[in-house]
């Protein structure tokens, strides 16, 4: 099996009340319909998980409990993540396996442009699907949930 990473940024939050911290946001009615049907999606393309590393926040601990139920590592360090943080995850992914590395922007574009030399937008539930070739990603497709409705 080869090496394989998939880049995911968290579905569609809101804010439950004014009071609530940035890190508890959870998701809204729409963000928990992208979820299952993001899952559906990657399981017709065969593109399951042998592991998700999941940052701490409330809405993609939330967005992963929607996904396939596969093996997780919650990471805070991934929680406001900037490309110095994100890019040592991805490049220490076990090898032939496939990596779900579920987090947020502005660090899953930084991630994704960084791997695959060029910009992609990242709305939510947005996954990037990457195959390791040598020592480099090669980006395979970007999946958006408006083309999964």
């Amino acid at each position: 099996m080869p090496t394989r990473l998939i880049v995911m940024r968290h579905a569609s939050s809101g804010w439950d009340s004014p009071q609530q911290s940035d890190h508890e946001r959870v998701l809204t009615e729409v963000g928990r319909l992208e979820a299952p049907r993001m899952s559906r999606a990657l399981t017709d393309l065969d593109w399951i998980p042998n592991l998700a590393i999941v940052s701490s926040s409330a809405r993609t601990r939330e967005t992963h409990s929607l996904l396939m139920d596969i093996p997780y590592e919650i990471r805070r360090e991934i929680y406001g993540a900037s490309l110095e943080t994100l890019l040592p995850i991805a490049e220490g992914i076990e090898m032939d396996s496939t990596t779900l590395i579920l987090g947020h922007n502005p660090g899953c574009e930084m991630l994704v442009a960084t791997l695959s030399g060029e910009f992609h937008r990242m709305p939510p539930v947005t996954c990037a699907l990457f195959i390791k070739d040598g020592p480099n990603w090669n980006l395979e497709r970007v999946l958006r949930a408006k083309e999964h409705d």
